[in-house]
């Protein structure tokens, strides 16, 4: 019994036969083949396969009577070859497939068509190959090509050439490398300056009698014994640092004789018309600071005969400016101003008020808090202005700073919030450390030094002024150079150069590591042991070797556990043990843990360590 779908198709087949080019009448013979239909719908299906027919005959399939004569005509006519021909000539089978719906619709499936390239052949490319367009294009391209390899080239070695460099860290300025020595002569002899080379240090210091500042330049004997004193030292490869007293002349001095009869120039003082004294202040000699010169009170905070000058006045300030001037003109290479926190005043002169040391009386300097003679607004700026000017005198060579201690260093710092001095000098670590025996009191100050100063943005470079043997409690001038050499700052000997001996200071071993990357350009940590008995701390560099050093102040010899402290390493190695270091099993190149560090009574210890990551 015939399925449906072979009752409801019909499959036509169109035969095309192509006939040799030689035949005269060639004729496209089309033939159907009919299937086999009982079903009752055949007389629509034949109505079908005759529209079909005739819609065939009168299509462009049919060719009659085409002339084929020339040979070949047929392939130049269609553009194709022998492989192009066989494709067409190709039975291709059309089905007829009738749908589901009922009205006798149908589907017509033709088959897969082929799809084949239909690009330029190399035959055809090749026909360009030589033509003068073409050839220009390909020049231009490839010189494009090269020139853009070439400039990137180019490029890429002038960047490597001129890109700015990732520049190493600049070495510390010679006078913050030091160390420095105080001198009290001015015309040192051979074996003096001989002995102060071997200390290996950067700079001597000589301090110009107070009364004798502004004669620098005007009196002879003082000029040249300060240029023959740099000379000297100059040739040994040391620096010429000059101490000044700028507050005040003589009443000697030109500038004061003037100022009698002349409003201008006396106001480069601080003065008042009449014979009364206008406050209570007093002079740092005790009694009062004030003084009757004919029509005229001038304030002398420095004792008799020392008339104050007031900075804030042109005339004052460029009678310092003209001093500075002289001293570097001599062959200094530094200075150092003493006073600094009296260089202004309060202008209105208002009485002070009592302070609360019951060690003085009301007579005394001591009694009064002088809040309106010392750390006055605008001392800062001044003091910027200064160091500006011998900066540009010394071509940036030389340094301005201050000699005496400073109880307020914020009051040193310019309104624009840069330090108004390349040093300042705090005296409370150095007596501190020549008089306690607490690890622990110790460490609060220097802590609260450096907090004060580098970690609360003034960067200061701080001078560690020495005491000389005699006024050292418990421990040595061994231990205490040890302590201080390491902690940034420029350590100033106040010993007789001619007879300190140079192990005592053990300078060469300091300098190596001054000039070390660990101390000029790592960072300072301050600790203290597990146990609070004694102090420690850290120079390190990322890369370089790391230095601790650590005291034991008092007279218990201890096994200090710096284990906790950041960056240490659990091994250490000894490179520097003080004259007071007494444990035994230790010794220099030794090794010790850093849980387990002995130090002797009253000694102090450097050791090396790697750097944790």
């Amino acid at each position: 019994m015939p399925d449906k779908a072979e009752r409801n198709s019909t499959k036509l087949n169109l035969e095309a036969k192509r006939l040799s080019a030689s035949d005269a009448n060639l004729e496209i013979k089309e033939s159907y083949k009919s299937i086999p239909d009982t079903d009752h719908r055949k007389v629509e299906l034949e109505g079908l396969e005759n529209v079909i027919s005739e819609a065939v005959k009168n299509s462009n399939m049919v060719r009659e009577k085409v002339d084929m004569s020339e040979e070949g005509a047929d392939e130049r006519m269609l553009g194709v070859g022998e492989e192009e021909q066989q494709n067409l000539a190709k039975k291709e089978e059309v089905k007829f497939i009738s749908g589901d719906q009922q009205n006798g619709d149908a589907k017509i499936d033709i088959g897969a068509i082929d799809k084949t390239f239909t690009g330029l052949t190399k035959e055809e490319l090749m026909k360009f190959a030589n033509d003068p367009f073409w050839i220009r294009l390909r020049w231009f391209l490839f010189i494009c090509f090269w020139g853009l390899w070439a400039g990137m080239l180019i490029g890429a070695v002038m960047i490597i050439i001129y890109a700015p460099k990732c520049a190493a860290p600049e070495p510390l300025s010679w006078w913050k490398q030091g160390p420095l020595v105080k001198i009290d002569t001015p015309t040192p002899d051979g074996s003096a300056v001989a002995a102060i080379k071997a200390l290996g240090v950067k700079g001597v210091i000589y301090e110009v009698p107070a009364d004798e500042t502004y004669n620098i330049g005007n009196d002879p004997a003082i000029s040249d014994a300060l240029k023959k004193m740099a000379g000297a030292f100059n040739e040994a490869g040391i620096n010429l640092i000059v101490d000044l007293t700028p507050n005040f002349v003589t009443r000697e001095d030109p500038l004061f004789q003037k100022a009698t009869n002349n409003l201008e120039t006396r106001n480069a003082f601080i003065w008042r018309e009449g014979n009364e004294v206008p406050n209570n202040w007093l002079s740092v000699v005790n009694g009062s600071a004030w003084s009757n010169e004919g029509k005229y009170v001038y304030l002398q905070q420095f004792g008799p005969n020392r008339f104050d000058l007031e900075f804030s006045d042109s005339i004052a300030l460029a009678k310092l400016k003209g001093v500075l001037k002289e001293v570097v003109d001599l062959g200094a290479k530094g200075i150092r101003l003493a006073n600094t926190k009296h260089f202004l005043i309060n202008r209105e002169l208002p009485d002070e008020v009592t302070g609360n040391n019951p060690n003085y009386i009301h007579t005394e300097y001591g009694y009064w808090t002088h809040t309106h003679s010392t750390n006055q607004d605008g001392l800062g700026n001044l003091l910027y202005n200064l160091k500006t000017y011998v900066h540009n005198i010394t071509n940036s060579q030389g340094f301005l700073a201050a000699s005496d201690n400073i109880d307020r260093p914020e009051i040193y710092m310019s309104t624009s919030g840069f330090q108004s001095l390349d040093m300042i000098q705090l005296g409370r670590v150095p007596n501190l450390l020549a008089n306690s025996n607490s690890a622990e009191q110790i460490y609060k100050e220097l802590r609260n030094v450096w907090q004060g100063t580098v970690e609360a943005g003034k960067h200061f470079w701080l001078q560690w002024n020495y005491m000389k043997q005699d006024l050292l409690k418990s421990i040595t001038i061994s231990e205490y150079n040890i302590f201080l050499q390491l902690i940034p700052g420029v350590p100033i000997f106040n010993v007789d150069a001619t007879k300190a001996k140079v192990e005592d200071y053990s300078t060469e071993v300091f300098h190596k590591i001054r000039t070390s990357p660990s101390y000029m350009h790592g960072t300072f940590d301050l600790y203290r042991d597990v146990n609070n008995t004694v102090i420690g701390y850290s120079r390190a560099k990322s890369g370089n070797p790391g230095y601790f050093v650590v005291l034991n102040p008092s007279e218990e010899d201890v096994s200090a556990d710096f284990s906790n402290a950041p960056g240490i390493g659990e091994e250490l190695t000894v490179h520097t043990l003080s004259t007071n270091y007494n444990s035994t099993g230790v010794a220099v190149k030794g090794k010790v843990l850093s849980s387990s560090i002995p130090v002797s009574g009253y000694s102090a210890i450097i050791l090396t360590y790697v750097p944790k990551a």
